[in-house]
């Protein structure tokens, strides 16, 4: 059933990308890993979606669900140095506060 809202989602990233002009992987290893990590996070994702929602409240799941994105943001601050811009920071914090 997820795969019902992960594959369009998919296939609008890579589109959108090829739209914007992005570099693509261009060997069938690196395409090999990126399907392995998204089928890893995906089921990852909607599996432990699942039982947290089985779990705790419709209340507390969803405030988990909607911080995803700026847990993500501050993990790849923490762990990989990356920096988020003034409009990533104002957008996360859009997400949060409304």
């Amino acid at each position: 059933m997820a795969s019902l809202r992960l594959i369009p989602a998919g296939i609008l990233v890579v589109a959108a990308a090829v739209l914007l002009n992005r570099p693509q992987p261009n060997t069938w290893t690196a395409w090999l890993w990126i399907t392995l990590f998204a089928l890893v996070d995906g089921s990852l994702f909607q599996g432990l979606l699942a039982t947290g929602l089985t779990q705790t409240g419709a209340g507390l799941g969803s405030v988990m669900i909607d911080s995803q994105p700026l847990a993500v943001a501050l993990l790849a601050l923490w762990l990989f140095g990356e920096r988020v811009g003034l409009w990533g920071w104002l957008g996360l914090m859009l997400g949060v506060f409304v």
